[in-house]
């Protein structure tokens, strides 16, 4: 493996025109001095209507950055998956541009790839800490969680904050449209280990979540989908 780190690192974007120029800066201010760490961001905007497109454009007249464009509203996993179809890159990794997502933990991320498959940030580790959870998300994140976990075993199965090799996804045809992509790449991909590191879930700056009822039942289908296809798989191999 080259010594350098190559990695594409997608931020999906709707209506963060403030939000992704912060999170430009903070990335690369702090990757600034990492030499074995090359990352390009890839963000990719679904035609918000805030004018976060032409933001992001006026990025990469000074960081490594890329930006896609998509003629609207197509969901978040469809957008990350979007942006991995425009890398080359033998490692990738996923980023909210909202700025809940901690850049700080970044490089440890893509350093553990150098041992790991799979690299997870965690909002759930013995130094993690969330801010300002309100108690009706905080329910029904740890009943999603668990749930989750049974069937993957991972600390956070359901982050939006991970990097892995490409190597993970395969031929994998990922039909997750909605926020909880690691959890079918959990359930379906090909990697031997993981690992996770705790960090600080951030107050969101200038946005409003994006989850709402239907991302909530679209989660549930999946816990009974995978399910199903976790027990068959162990069913099959005893």
């Amino acid at each position: 493996m080259n010594d350098r780190l190559s990695i594409s690192l997608v931020a999906p974007t709707y209506n963060e025109r403030q939000n992704v120029v912060l999170l430009a800066e903070e990335i690369f201010g702090l990757l600034g001095a990492c030499g074995d760490i090359d990352l390009e961001l890839i963000i990719v905007d679904d035609n918000s209507p805030d004018g976060t497109g032409q933001a992001a454009e006026e990025l990469t007249e000074r960081f490594p950055v890329r930006v896609v464009h998509r003629p609207g509203k197509l969901g978040l996993g469809s957008a990350v998956m979007e942006g991995w179809r425009h890398s080359e890159r033998p490692f990738l990794g996923v980023i909210d541009a909202d700025l809940s997502h901690d850049p700080e933990i970044l490089a440890d991320l893509v350093r553990g790839l150098r041992t790991h498959d799979l690299m997870i940030g965690s909002r759930f580790g013995e130094t993690s800490r969330v801010m300002k959870w309100a108690p009706h998300r905080k329910m029904i994140s740890f009943l999603g969680v668990g749930l989750a976990r049974l069937i993957t075993g991972a600390e956070d199965p359901l982050s939006g904050y991970f990097c892995l090799r490409r190597e993970v996804l395969g031929d994998l045809r990922l039909t997750s449209g909605g926020y909880k992509i690691l959890f079918e790449i959990l359930v379906k991909g090909r990697y031997r280990s993981h690992r996770s590191i705790p960090y600080v879930f951030r107050n969101r700056q200038f946005s409003a979540s994006k989850l709402d009822w239907r991302e909530y039942l679209l989660f549930a289908k999946q816990v009974l989908v995978f399910g199903w296809r976790r027990l068959l798989r162990r069913r099959g191999s005893t």
